[in-house]
């Protein structure tokens, strides 16, 4: 054993030596997650930093969850990949997704990150305060929440509210200006795939998240039960602390709209817009197509890519309604 190598322990050294800062990310499909992070990292370059974003990308039955993680330091010499080595905090964007769920096809999963990250810097988007926050391990550290959602759907009036640039407000409260709340807004104003009006908009709204953040420092939670997990089962647990299996997409619970076709004007041997599902969530039987609801996470791409403008985006009751009489009347 002599003259091996541990290579997270120098992986560990490495981090700590050249002054990385690592934070996991998790948000639901569709919440602004991704342009969020590229603010946060436009952010660290405008203060002299170098930054580094890795994100997962699972494919089919990602659960409706997007998984990134940001990496930043005054030396450029910031390892690539994707997969967690010492993290200094997380981040949850919503939180539905604080949860050790597995995902076999994922290199950076929230399980793999509860597990690790037992004391640092937790940040949830939720409506409770940090005293009421469940977290499934034993966490010693600084705990911080905001009401993400609320802000951004009160300022801007969209449901579900893609509050990522939000959940910013959250990131510089709780890590004690690590990246100033001022560099922030300058990259979010600075980020043009957004109109200005969208950018100006988001500001507002992370400014408050920032000022309304609450933030507790040398806080612990005790971590929930452990349960055993049966032989051959995919158990997750909830954030009441109940097992379940996980059968549905994260973003089930949040979206407003679901896809639907009308069949009388589709003339396609086979439905087209399923070959650009990203939840492989369309199938096609018998001339009829079919949408799996529990792994559509309302994105529109099928919508947007329908030759024949069938398929449209209607709300989720009418949808599930629209669903119901069909298979009464197959």
């Amino acid at each position: 054993m002599n003259g091996q190598i541990n290579v997270k322990e120098a992986l560990d050294e490495f981090f700590v030596q050249g002054g990385i800062y690592e934070f996991p990310v998790f948000c639901i499909a569709r919440q602004g997650g991704r342009t969020a992070l590229e603010i946060l990292a436009r952010a660290c370059i405008m203060e002299g930093k170098h930054a580094y974003i890795g994100q997962n990308l699972t494919g089919l039955r990602s659960m409706g969850t997007n998984s990134m993680v940001l990496r930043f330091a005054e030396t450029e010499d910031i390892p690539p990949g994707f997969g967690v080595n010492l993290p200094r905090g997380v981040m949850f964007m919503h939180e539905i997704l604080v949860r050790p769920m597995g995902d076999p096809f994922s290199q950076l999963t929230p399980k793999e990150v509860i597990n690790r990250l037992q004391t640092g810097i937790l940040m949830i988007c939720t409506s409770k305060s940090p005293e009421e926050v469940v977290y499934p391990k034993p966490f010693e550290g600084t705990v911080a929440t905001v009401d993400a959602e609320d802000i951004f759907a009160r300022r801007v009036g969209i449901q579900p509210a893609p509050s990522g640039i939000t959940a910013l407000g959250l990131f510089a409260a709780a890590t004690g200006g690590l990246v100033k709340i001022e560099s922030i807004k300058e990259a979010t104003l600075a980020h043009e795939r957004l109109s200005k009006k969208v950018r100006e908009q988001n500001i507002a709204c992370l400014e408050e998240a920032y000022e309304k953040a609450r933030v507790v420092h040398n806080m612990r939670l005790p971590g929930l039960p452990e349960k055993k997990e049966e032989a051959g089962s995919d158990l997750r647990y909830s954030t009441e602390g109940s097992s379940r299996r996980q059968t549905r997409s994260m973003s089930a619970g949040w979206r407003s709209k679901l896809p639907v076709c009308d069949m009388t004007g589709c003339e396609c041997g086979e439905c087209l817009s399923a070959y650009f599902c990203p939840e492989g969530a369309i199938s096609w039987q018998d001339n009829v197509i079919r949408f799996d609801y529990n792994f559509c996470k309302t994105c529109g791409t099928c919508a947007r890519e329908c030759v024949f403008n069938c398929i449209t985006m209607v709300d989720v009751s009418t949808a599930l309604k629209t669903q119901e009489e069909k298979g009464a009347s197959a």
